[in-house]
């Protein structure tokens, strides 16, 4: 009886990690491909295990180093100017910096529906032009 519980057990666990490898390599393709959105993949996963707002606090630490190979890598293959993207990188610290202030502060309920929002608004915009 003993094994039969540890086997379950065991079997559940690895169909968990194997659930978020598959997440993990989704959100680096999705990234490295659209040039964003990898957030909008691994936060709702977060969410299955986590409360919102250290599901959204972790997504940043997920999305960062993925973030990195995919800015090095296209700098590297030479389709970033650095001056198109420079003003957005001083002005976007100071903003990062605010919303994790923000986060700390405003209710689960309104991060949820400005995430669920921006979600909805950026599809629109994409899907206009």
């Amino acid at each position: 009886m003993k094994t039969i519980i540890s086997d379950v057990f065991i079997r559940g666990i690895l169909l968990s990690k194997i659930k978020d490898i598959f997440f993990g390599l989704s959100a680096g393709f999705i990234n490295g491909l659209l040039g964003a959105g990898g957030g909008m993949l691994v936060v709702p996963m977060l969410q299955t295990k986590l409360d919102t707002k250290r599901a959204h606090a972790t997504c940043v630490a997920v999305i960062l180093p993925i973030t990195v190979v995919s800015a090095v890598w296209y700098i590297i293959d030479g389709r970033v100017n650095i001056n198109d993207a420079i003003i957005y990188m001083i002005f976007g610290i100071p903003g990062a910096i605010i919303g994790t202030f923000a986060l700390r502060k405003l209710n689960k309920t309104i991060i949820k529906k400005a995430f669920s929002l921006l979600i909805i608004w950026a599809g629109i915009r994409i899907l206009m032009k």
